[in-house]
């Protein structure tokens, strides 16, 4: 897309707001609040995804364009159909790791982008887990700790001799365990004065293990 191009659209855009400012604030139309902010958000994404778009080498006005595309349509959406804030804090945390994906797969090398992709991915289904109550019980810290866990496993299976990833098999172990120990507190399996000592061995099991490995 050229400048003229960009400029036009902005412009057009820009205008639309106005025009729509105009109608809410002389109260010729109602309820047009959400609109025009959802509008204006949308004009700023546009404007971060026209500098991606000139130079796709640098992967940072991917982000902020897709926060407030999301909330822009999120906004606009809601004028007409009422939903939750929760699903819309859900679209925006899969919105969010959408991007962190998109530069992994992009670049490989890249392999940091895993862990907020992940952070995000996981955070998004807790949400939407607990808003659509699509579980009895309230499973958020064992979503969240397996979805963390399961992370650093995968950044861990993607080791290789010009990536050195051995480190996430520690946080990956640590984090599953947890989601377990929470799991069983949760179905009232395990009493809690048992959750914290049990913790306290399994660490120092890891940190014996890991110093034998370190003299080996």
């Amino acid at each position: 897309m050229n400048g003229r191009k960009t400029n036009l659209y902005i412009g057009g855009i820009i205008i639309l707001i106005g025009i729509l400012t105009l109608l809410s604030n002389t109260n010729i139309l109602y309820g047009l609040d959400d609109l025009v902010g959802g509008a204006f958000l949308l004009l700023i994404a546009f404007v971060f995804f026209s500098i991606y778009n000139r130079d796709r080498s640098k992967w940072w006005p991917l982000l902020p364009a897709t926060i407030f595309a999301v909330l822009g349509a999120g906004l606009m959406l809601e004028s007409f159909f009422p939903f939750a804030d929760d699903l819309l804090g859900a679209a925006f945390m899969f919105s969010v790791f959408a991007v962190f994906a998109f530069i992994y797969t992009r670049e490989p090398s890249s392999w940091w982008a895993v862990i907020p992709a992940g952070v995000c991915f996981t955070l998004g289904v807790v949400i939407l887990v607990d808003t659509l109550q699509i579980l009895d019980s309230d499973m958020g810290g064992v979503i969240f700790f397996l979805g963390l866990g399961l992370t650093f496993y995968y950044l861990w299976s993607l080791r290789h001799e010009r990536m050195n990833l051995n480190w996430a098999i520690w946080p990956a172990i640590v984090l599953l365990f947890l989601a377990v120990i929470t799991y069983i507190e949760q179905v009232n399996r395990l009493g809690g004065d048992y959750v914290f000592p049990l913790i306290l061995v399994f660490v120092g099991v890891v940190i014996i293990v890991n110093g034998m490995r370190k003299k080996k």
